[in-house]
């Protein structure tokens, strides 16, 4: 049976390799983003859509002409990510379809190690019978967030098709080096030019993300004394011995193969180059409080200090930079609608939109931060950043009703001004 265009355009832009890279200090990232930037630029063109653009960043902008009355209304924009993870392989995307789940275990026919199991993965118990998409094994998928980059195009397409569709001014953005925490670095909202906001990049079904962590990295720089082992007696400070001490010290209990719910975490994300001359790592500092972060920034300070009484001989540096802060707070200053309606036009399908926390992060919460109301709505996609990373073909299907319906219900309530919905 012929697939659903949704789901074509998805099979397509997942084989384009777009992972983005942290030790890259280009915009974006890696050139390959562009390579599908240039792309949805093109295919939007070709749709007739309005005032497409892809900026020297790599971000794609485009606009879908209001058909309800302009004036009244807020612009309202929905947002993807191009990029993907580096945290798991992405190039040569295979990406494969186990027609009708019928609960077992499914095996990906590139790697027999890498099996998806219900028992590992109980959210695939809910898709019986569903046709589910995931890599052949040896690399991730990119439903996070190629998912979202078709859901959105499919929309566009579908609008630019029907103008009886009801829909305000709607502007498109596909972002560029979101995984890598610099998604909207480069983002400029009078360019962008909405007064609320979705990001579609949400795991799940039937989901609505609008609360973050706060986060923050915590760079720590050891810089020991190296000598010959032979006689480094007294002489040596172990620049990689020190680093371990102080990742030693972080709490089992805090991290996040041992946190859920609101629980934050320190999370010794990368390790560069240690040796005895000069170690680094990067610390994740993420908790939903803002007195919970500011105790895990003086965590790593209190014991960076320590280690310094320690080791005199040594020299210990730490540097915290805030990346994001939750946007719970700032959705609900300026304009709580953003979660309201999605309540709503979930409500009119007959569905009941479940609220999750963002156990990561969102180009959203750095552009709620900013003053643009942003929650992040979900994609069907499962196990992100890894090799076993699924979606299906009912899901995108799904995701791209929900999305359609929102539309139409900020069409048809966005004059009223904040009113509950």
């Amino acid at each position: 049976m012929p697939l659903p265009p949704v789901a074509e355009r998805f099979l397509r832009y997942v084989r384009i390799d777009t992972r983005s890279d942290p030790a890259s200090h280009t915009v974006p990232s890696t050139e390959a983003q562009k390579t599908l930037g240039r792309l949805l630029r093109d295919e939007l063109r070709a749709m007739g859509a309005a005032e497409v653009v892809m900026d020297p960043h790599g971000y794609v902008f485009a606009t879908i002409p209001a058909t309800s009355p302009e004036a009244a209304l807020p612009v309202l924009a929905l947002l993807a990510h191009q990029d993907t993870s580096p945290d798991a392989p992405g190039a040569d995307v295979r990406p494969v379809i186990h027609a009708s789940y019928d609960g077992g275990v499914l095996r990906l026919p590139g790697d027999e190690r890498v099996v998806l199991d219900p028992a590992r993965q109980p959210a695939l118990r809910d898709h019986l019978g569903h046709d589910v998409i995931t890599s052949d094994g040896t690399t991730l998928l990119g439903s996070d967030d190629k998912a979202g980059v078709a859901i959105l195009m499919q929309l566009a397409e579908d609008l630019l098709a029907d103008h009886t569709l009801p829909c305000p001014r709607l502007r498109l953005c596909f972002t560029v080096d979101e995984e890598i925490g610099r998604g909207v670095d480069h983002l400029d909202l009078a360019v962008l030019g909405a007064d609320v906001a979705y990001t579609l990049d949400g795991s799940g079904t039937d989901t609505l993300y609008s609360e973050t962590f706060n986060a923050a990295e915590a760079l720590v720089t050891v810089e020991g004394i190296m000598v010959h082992p032979g006689y480094a007696h007294g002489i040596m400070v172990n620049a990689a011995r020190i680093l371990s001490d102080l990742i030693a010290a972080l709490p089992p209990d805090e991290a996040p193969e041992t946190t859920s719910g609101r629980a934050g975490y320190f999370h010794p994300h990368t390790l560069d180059a240690a040796d005895a001359a000069r170690a680094r790592a990067r610390i994740l500092l993420r908790d939903f409080t803002d007195a919970g972060l500011l105790r895990r920034k003086n965590f790593v300070h209190a014991h960076a200090e320590a280690l310094r009484l320690r080791y005199p001989k040594a020299r210990i540096t730490v540097e915290i930079h805030d990346q994001y802060r939750n946007m719970r707070r700032y959705i609900e200053e300026t304009d709580p609608r953003t979660v309201s309606f999605a309540h709503a036009a979930a409500r009119e399908m007959g569905i009941t939109l479940t609220d999750r926390l963002v156990r990561g992060g969102t180009d959203g919460a750095r552009l709620s931060e900013r003053g643009l109301p942003t929650p992040n709505v979900f994609t069907g996609g499962h196990d992100f950043h890894s090799l076993f990373e699924w979606n299906t073909v009912q899901n995108l299907e799904r995701a791209l009703a929900y999305t359609r319906t929102l539309v139409r219900y900020w069409a048809e309530h966005g004059h009223d001004d904040h009113a509950d919905a």
